[in-house]
């Protein structure tokens, strides 16, 4: 009998009963996302139905491309909540002088800021990109600089992570987070970036020209990473993805 209550990614998981194909996955990830920018445009209005949403995008996300990279394997373990809720805020500074050419902030951000949602649902931390270059108007951000509210783009580019949580709980959340962007603060070659390659991956999915390559050839395979890397509309570069990110959070 079948199970309808199971998930593609159920599917894909390794259930016999339920064959699943990448290209499958993709075009539920695709109507997943539809659905959450449809309920996104009634704020406050079906919050357990954002969250349910929200629960499944990341586990399908998670079975599409498997995220080693932007997260531990293993889940948080939590103790229970004692004391009195605090926040803590930690910096993680990008090496961006080290490596002047690579695009730490959509990295970290991924396609529409999906890479960065994923971070914060399964790290329970806020990340927002501070710092020179952060923002995509230069003008504008020349014009700030200086002014209150706007001292972060007297620093270095960075990473903001903060939590709100009791003491020890906000203390394990906030080391998981500084952990995983640190991995993505470590570039790898070009062709072997195994993030990027699902990145792009999503990207296509979102545009709705992803196709399934698990039968072709690596030359086809190769081709159309290329296709992708090079149709980056819609991803943008990093300081306008940093906007997008922030934007959708309002």
């Amino acid at each position: 009998m079948m199970n309808l209550s199971a998930s593609p990614a159920d599917m894909a998981d390794g259930n016999p009963t339920h064959p699943s194909s990448p290209q499958h996955n993709a075009d539920y990830l695709a109507q997943l996302l539809k659905d959450k920018k449809t309920v996104s445009q009634f704020p406050a209005v079906f919050i357990h139905l954002e969250r349910l949403l929200d629960e499944e995008i990341n586990k399908v996300r998670l079975s599409l491309f498997h995220l080693n990279g932007t997260s531990e394997s293993k889940p948080l373990l939590l103790p229970e909540a004692t004391g009195p809720v605090l926040s803590l805020t930690e910096k993680v500074f990008v090496p961006i002088k080290e490596h002047p050419d690579f695009n730490f902030v959509g990295r970290i951000l991924g396609p529409r800021g999906m890479t960065a949602k994923q971070l914060e649902q399964d790290t329970g931390c806020k990340i927002m990109i501070r710092g020179k270059g952060s923002m995509r108007d230069k003008k504008k951000e020349e014009t700030n600089r200086g002014k209150p509210n706007w001292e972060h783009l007297n620093e270095d580019l960075h990473v903001l992570i903060t939590v709100e949580d009791t003491q020890e709980r906000a203390q394990i959340k906030i080391q998981r987070a500084i952990e995983c962007i640190k991995k993505l603060l470590v570039p790898s070659a070009d062709g072997e970036d195994d993030l990027k390659k699902s990145q792009l991956m999503e990207l296509a999915i979102m545009k709705g020209t992803f196709r399934d390559n698990t039968t072709s050839t690596p030359t086809k395979i190769h081709h159309q990473y290329v296709l992708l890397q090079n149709s980056r509309q819609g991803w943008g570069d990093g300081a306008e993805i940093n906007n997008r990110f922030l934007a959708s959070r309002k």
